[in-house]
This record gives C-alpha cells, sequence and structure tokens, in this order.
C-alpha cells in the first residue's frame, strides 16, 4: 500500500509539473507579452520544431498557452500572468 496522499487538487497540479520543465517556462516567458509562431519559439529555445510543436501542444491542453490565427500563420499566446511572487491561470 502506498502512503502517499492523494492529491485533491490534481489538475492545478498537473499545470505547475507541466510548468516545471524549464524550456516550457520559457515559452510561458516568451509569449506573456508576444504573441510568437512554433518556428520563432523554436529558434529562440534552440529546439527542433517538432519539440517546440509538442511542448506547445501539451500546455495548450492544460490551458497554458493558446493558438492564434494571424493571417496564414498560427501564433502561440500565453493564457498564465508570471509574476516574481505568483502565478496567474
Amino acid at each position: 500500500m502506498s502512503n502517499r496522499s492523494q492529491i485533491e487538487k490534481r489538475e492545478l497540479f498537473e499545470r505547475i509539473k507541466l510548468m516545471s520543465n524549464s524550456q516550457r517556462f520559457r515559452i510561458l516567458e516568451l509569449t506573456e507579452t508576444e504573441q510568437l509562431s512554433i518556428t520563432e519559439l523554436s529558434s529562440k529555445l534552440k529546439l527542433t520544431y517538432s519539440k517546440c510543436a509538442d511542448y506547445v501542444k501539451m500546455m495548450e491542453e492544460k490551458g497554458l498557452v493558446e493558438k492564434v490565427k494571424d493571417g496564414k500563420e498560427v501564433k502561440v499566446q500565453s493564457k498564465v500572468k508570471l509574476q516574481s511572487n505568483k502565478i496567474e491561470f
């Protein structure tokens, strides 16, 4: 039997766990004030396009980012407000 206590706020825990990766957290920082394409993000983060796209998809599924159409391009925008002492979802 496991002695681990059951997490009551599972969705919040999953969001925090997803954000704990430094590259995914950086995506939130970069897209907090401007919309960037996955190509732009992958270049800034020095990630492959597919890895960056995977990260964005994971974060979109948890409501951390949203994709916004900009003509023919799709841009990524953070839905999270990051401050030095708190995070707003």
